[in-house]
């Protein structure tokens, strides 16, 4: 029982320090990647129903669809096909730099004021679905669940659960002629 106690600590540790601020070695080759353990909110489609959170705009009667957790395939497949898509990336400045989505919305929550954190998801354009993405889903989860309860008035919302496909959305994205 000590060992296991042990080992589960050591993997946590590793966790944490590896979070979304590292860039992987396989970026090229993320398909193949197993993304890290976090906390896990499946997309509606697994969960055969979707979860909503009501919307507190004045006279909107619309709900707020939470898709939860989507893979990286997942995730290229709904901004290819999602008008509009607003892409939030929650890495720091330095992974940021390394590598992100073309026209990604940076917010580096782990070098910035809670506050500043609050502000800046407030910024964000309304009634536009929104994705949420870090490195290694380390930070994507607890941002996901804050826009949630700041933006009711985001119809739609989701997060990158594992490494997101870099290349081939911003390849994609290039063909199309932004």
């Amino acid at each position: 029982m000590k060992y296991k106690a042990i080992a589960a600590l050591t993997l946590c540790a590793l966790v944490l320090f590896t979070g979304c601020g590292s860039t992987p070695k396989n970026e090229g080759n993320e398909k193949n990647a197993k993304p890290a353990a976090t906390e896990q909110v499946k997309p509606a489609a697994e969960k055969g129903a979707e979860s909503k959170a009501p919307a507190q705009n004045a006279g909107n009667a619309k709900e707020q669809k939470a898709l939860g957790a989507l893979t990286p395939d997942q995730a290229l497949e709904y901004m290819k096909t999602t008008k509009n898509l607003v892409i939030v990336d929650v890495a720091p400045d330095k992974a940021y730099k390394k590598g992100h989505f073309i026209d990604a919305i940076h917010i580096p929550i782990e070098n910035i004021s809670k506050e500043e954190e609050d502000k800046r998801y407030r910024e964000l354009p309304a009634g536009r679905p929104v994705l949420i993405h870090c490195r290694r889903s380390i930070f994507a989860p607890g941002a996901y669940k804050r826009v949630r309860e700041l933006r009711p008035d985001i119809p739609e919302i989701s997060y990158i659960d594992g490494l997101p496909l870099f290349k081939p959305y911003n390849e994609w994205k290039t063909m199309q002629g932004q």
